[in-house]
């Protein structure tokens, strides 16, 4: 079943995207996926994060020690055909 709510956090480069997962999957049960088409910044990679609320999710991104502008956190909403994405700023 497809997810309705989530975050995801995208990245400038496939480096980054991969040291985020290195990151992250030791703390959190992650999944690597195609950057959403909303998303017009992207590398192509990046990493839904479990379900959480917006402070954690806004943590976890901020865990990873990258400077702004290499990730992005967005929270997405709704089904494939009918998503609405919404940048955080952290």
């Amino acid at each position: 079943m497809e997810r309705t709510e989530f975050y995801v956090i995208s990245f400038e480069n496939t480096h980054s995207a991969m040291e985020a997962q290195k990151i992250l999957r030791p703390r959190y049960s992650i999944t690597v996926i195609p950057t959403l088409r909303e998303v017009s910044q992207s590398c192509g990679i990046s990493v839904m994060l479990p379900p959480m609320d917006q402070q954690e999710a806004i943590t976890a991104a901020n865990s990873l020690g990258m400077e702004k502008g290499m990730f992005q956190l967005y929270f997405a909403k709704g089904d494939k055909n009918h998503r609405q994405v919404e940048a955080i700023q952290i």
